[in-house]
Order: structure tokens, then sequence, then C-alpha cells
């Protein structure tokens, strides 16, 4: 089945009929940029999944309402559908229980082609460099559980003879991004990080937007018997970008591009009293906020104690196989950089614009 539905892919592309591909999470941060990607392909016809409808569909595009924690709703959306992205967000059990439900109505209906975002934080609170086949660790947070979880169901799915890539990409940026880009600009316009010393001299393991859809059409080609390994099972691959910078550089860059140099030198022991006592006060915030309706409030961003591990985090993920294999291609950081920070100066953030 492997092979005869990779035939089939590369036979829709040689005589130009559209595959059909339907993108669960397509009004998310990369659901959104890469049902664009697709749309200019000119081999793709994405098909968007979501609880609800985009508020913009300027391409007119075909949506389908789906609940991927009902399979039946599942079962609905993917008679016809030739490949499947998985872009799904949200908490634990949507993540994992979403996989496993997909994958089961992928078995019952027409066995598509899975490409699974799944994420580095499988590789959890481990230091070094890791590539794909490094152990994982998903007792760091809930988070690396639920994509350990995810992982599992995909591999099962491959094991059966269906074609999975699944792709680990690490932290996201580029226009959209709201954690890497947004709040780590308003956190350096209000002067609370900038080079963190010691604490920022984590790898960043940072990839663009555009450069993750990219690897995803690629993934949707991708014929591991010709590309890759020969034995049956899942290729995964992770997306970094290939001079991805520690996260003081980023810091320091991003501010500069901001007009908000020199960025500060914050002391260890306010970045801490930061994260533990800030956070907790603009969480109460957010309740007492979200109790009495106010959803327009904007609250100062939280400097969580998982930002503060993963700045630290000396691990630096290995993108060799996905540039060899898959012939991924990112783009150089200097670039990635300006194009994030002239979208976060668009965004009201920052004093300078940026000069190319």
């Amino acid at each position: 089945m492997n092979q005869l539905h990779q035939l089939f892919l590369i036979l829709k592309n040689i005589t130009g009929a559209y595959v059909k591909v339907l993108v669960l999470g397509a009004t998310g941060f990369i659901g959104q940029r890469l049902v664009s990607c697709l749309r200019a392909s000119g081999w793709a016809n994405p098909v968007l999944a979501g609880r609800r409808a985009p508020a913009v569909n300027a391409d007119g595009l075909e949506f389908r309402q789906v609940d991927t924690l009902d399979a039946s709703s599942l079962r609905r959306a993917m008679g016809d559908i030739d490949a499947v992205v998985n872009c799904v967000t949200g908490q634990g059990g949507a993540i994992a229980r979403g996989a496993q439900l997909l994958t089961e109505v992928a078995l019952q209906t027409s066995c598509p082609r899975i490409v699974h975002m799944s994420s580095m934080a499988v590789y959890g609170r481990q230091e070094g460099c890791l590539n794909e086949d490094s152990a994982l660790d998903p007792g760091a947070s809930w988070y690396a559980q639920a994509k350990c979880e995810a992982e599992e169901h995909m591999k099962a799915y491959a094991q059966a003879g269906h074609p999975v890539v699944m792709l680990r990409p690490g932290c996201v940026y580029g226009a959209g991004s709201d954690m890497w880009v947004a709040q780590m600009a308003r956190l350096l316009v209000a002067g609370r990080i900038g080079d963190l010393g010691a604490l920022g001299e984590g790898w960043s393991n940072l990839v663009h937007v555009d450069d993750v859809c990219a690897a995803v059409l690629l993934s949707l080609q991708f014929t591991a018997e010709v590309d890759g390994p020969a034995e049956r099972g899942a290729a995964i691959f992770n997306l970094v970008g290939a001079d991805s910078p520690r996260w003081n550089r980023y810091f320091v860059d991003l501010a500069q591009a901001l007009g908000v140099s020199p960025a500060n030198r914050v002391p260890p022991i306010r970045l801490k009293l930061d994260a533990r006592l800030g956070t907790l006060f603009i969480r109460m915030a957010q309740r007492v906020a979200n109790a009495a309706g106010w959803s327009g409030l904007r609250l100062p961003v939280a400097v969580s104690p998982s930002f503060l591990r993963l700045w630290h985090q000396d691990l630096r993920i290995d993108g060799q196989r996905a540039r060899a294999l898959l012939k991924f291609a990112p783009r150089p950081y200097s670039q990635g950089l300006a194009e994030s920070a002239q979208w976060a100066f668009d965004e009201g953030i920052g004093t300078a614009r940026v000069v190319r």
C-alpha cells in the first residue's frame, strides 16, 4: 500500500491532477501559512479543516468542519482525501488522542499519506546535539508527553504499511509568530529581557514558518524507497535553521532591529523573580479579566519558568537529515530575523523600521 499510494501521488503530479490535502489546524499559526503555500504549489488542493470556519477565506477554499476528537467527524472529512497534514495544537488530550483517532480513521477510509507536525519538545530536557535517532524524554512536560504519544500512533500507522512523515521543528518564528516574535519583542521593548548572560546561552533552534511549510510540501512528495532509508516506518526529520544562534544573540539582534538597542544585560536575580512573582501576578490578573469579561485587556507577557529552562538549555537539534534526504533548504538567520522584526514593527512593536 505504501508504494502504491506513493505512485498514485506521483501519477497525479505527472498528469496535472491536484492532490487533495486535508489540513487539520488550518486556522492556526502554521496552518494558515501552509494553506497559502499549498494553494500556490500548482499541484495541491488544500481543504481547510477545523471546528470553526476561518473568519477570512479570501481564496474561497473548501472548508470541512472537523472535531479531531470525534471519529465520525474525521471519517466524514477524510473519505476522498489523498493526504493529511496534522497541525493540530491544544492541550495534551487534543494532541495525543487526536493523533490516535486520525490514524484509526485513516485506516478505515482512504489510507492517506500523513504529514504529522511533531516538535523538538519530544527531546525534553536533554542537552547536547541530538538527531532523529536520539532517545526521547516524554517526562519533561505534559506537552512532551502528548507529542511523544502522538508520534507512537503515527509510527503504528507507518508500520501498517502507510506513508507517514513526522516533522520535529524547533522554535518556529517569522511573521505571525506570537510566541517567538511578538512576545519576545514586547519583553525586549519593556526591558525585561535582553542579554541574559549565562541564562541565555542555550541554542534557540529557530526555524522560519515559511521554511516549515516548505518542508511540509517536500514531505507530501517524499518517497522513502527512493530518497531515504529502505526500512518500513515513519520518516522523521528535525527542522532547524542551519545557522540558528543562541538565545542571547537572537534577543540582542531582535532588539537592535526594533530600535531597542543596546539590549540590557538583565541580572539573573531580576529575571528569576520576574519568572516567579511576575508570572504569578499576570496569571492571576488574567483569571480576573476572564471572569469579568474584559476580553480586550492586554496584560504584560509572562516570563514563565519554562522560558527560563529553554533559554538556558544547551540543546542543539541536528537538521542534517532533512537537508540531505528531504532537500530542506532553510533561509539564512539574517533573512529570517529581518522578516520577523519587520512584522513585529508592522504590528506596532518597536521604534525603528527594519532596514533590509
